[in-house]
């Protein structure tokens, strides 16, 4: 007997078949792709720099928890990105750092990543000083103080993005918090062009990105969020001019070197 196939059924069929349609990408990604990103990560961010080796294929199995297919393929795309460069029987060496491919394309980044930042940072410093509790602002403290450690060169890099996210949780909005995750790369990668180029002038560069985030946290401790607001701004205006100036620098000797 032919089952009777109902509109309500037909309909439910064709949302199922568009729901399965619309999640191919994700089913298509692999782990190959995941390994693949962190190594990529790794290397942008300027934990791995130029020249440096890799983990042998075994080593990167075991801490990725894939196998050697999986790690072939993440090392093959990392060698077409031109990430990588492979030697026989020695192994992956890092190929270029970051600060030495596309000067102006890594600058343009850098720029709309605070362009970015600037529609959405101020709002996420005036809520939290609305919203954070005590134990938020704790957090924020604390993030401020691994800045200050680090400009004695005593704590740990990205203690920069660490009191920004601090601040985007306190403002209760995971909005926030994931608009910082979607340009994490960006903010990585100007920090780390600032590795790459002349240390003249860092001392002082820091104490001045310190004494901004010390502006913010304290009108997000006082509660004032027209003052979080405006501090927070005034600091991603002056980012945008510290990040010109790396910008010039490093395309300046990207074209010495040509």
């Amino acid at each position: 007997m032919t089952e009777k196939i109902s509109p309500d059924n037909e309909l439910r069929r064709t949302d199922q078949e568009a729901f399965e349609k619309a999640i191919q990408p994700a089913r298509q990604r692999s782990l190959g792709d995941d390994v693949y990103d962190a190594l990529a990560k790794l290397i942008n961010s300027g934990e791995l720099t130029t020249g440096q080796k890799l983990p042998s294929e075994g080593d990167l199995c075991r801490l990725f928890a894939v196998s050697r297919p999986v790690v072939r393929k993440a090392l093959s795309r990392c060698r077409e990105a031109g990430l990588v460069v492979s030697h026989k029987g020695s192994g992956s060496y890092v190929s270029s750092s970051v600060a030495e491919r596309d000067p102006e394309q890594q600058l343009s980044k850098m720029l709309y990543a605070l362009e970015f930042r600037r529609s959405t940072e101020p709002e996420a410093a005036y809520y939290a000083a609305i919203r954070r509790t005590p134990e938020e602002l704790a957090c924020v403290a604390a993030a401020l103080e691994e800045f200050r450690r680090f400009a004695d060169g005593e704590a740990r890099p990205r203690v920069d993005m660490a009191f920004h996210r601090s601040i985007a949780r306190a403002s209760q909005n995971d909005h926030y918090v994931r608009s910082l995750e979607l340009i994490d790369y960006d903010i990585d990668l100007g920090i780390t062009l600032a590795r790459h180029l002349s240390r003249l002038g860092q001392a002082d560069r820091r104490a001045a990105i310190y004494a901004e985030h010390q502006q913010i946290y304290m009108a997000i401790e006082a509660q004032a969020p027209d003052a979080a607001y405006q501090a927070m701004r005034k600091h991603l205006e002056h980012s945008q001019l510290r990040v010109l100036a790396r910008g010039e620098e490093m395309i300046r000797r990207a074209r010495n070197r040509q």
